[in-house]
């Protein structure tokens, strides 16, 4: 059978496979802060229909894209920040690409102007990736964070919509 993929909206159903999908893939080399969720309904308390757009293979969530207005302020409401986790085991095929496009689009049709997003200086795969897919690296905070015994910079990235 041929592997089917779909991007929806997230479902109260898809938590149980992410919350266990967001703890197996943060750690330090991706993101200075600890994400874990201690169980399917804190994930919930997190994540909806209105925030989360999942990547689906086969009816299993294999990632997720999650985001909001880059701040509370009206000001703030054609600029999207956002965070994309894919399960390991789904990583380097293609899942992540289309459901970053997927989301490019949504946030185009929202009437969005910017997305925009930050990665470790520790996580040069991710910087690869959202260049690959558009974005351009706005500025470099040299020294941001102190990781695992090392200074790690913290790159903020952005995508435009003309």
């Amino acid at each position: 059978m041929k592997n089917s993929l779909m991007i929806r909206p997230f479902c109260d159903s898809d938590a149980e496979t992410l919350y266990q999908m967001e703890n197996e893939i943060w750690d330090s080399n991706n993101t200075p802060a600890n994400v874990s969720y201690p169980d399917a309904q804190a994930y919930l308390e997190d994540h909806s229909s209105q925030d989360t757009i999942v990547a689906v293979l086969n009816d299993l969530p294999v990632g997720a894209i999650d985001f909001h207005p880059a701040t509370s302020k009206a000001a703030s409401k054609y600029t999207w920040t956002f965070g994309i986790g894919i399960s390991p085991q789904q990583q380097s095929v293609g899942i992540g690409g289309q459901l970053l496009e997927h989301f490019k689009h949504f946030a185009k049709e929202s009437g969005v102007h910017k997305i925009h997003l930050r990665a470790l200086g520790t996580n040069p795969g991710a910087i690869q990736f959202y260049k690959k897919h558009g974005f351009k690296i706005e500025g470099i905070l040299k020294d941001e964070f102190f990781l695992n015994g090392i200074f790690v910079a913290d790159y903020q990235m952005a995508y435009f919509f003309d």
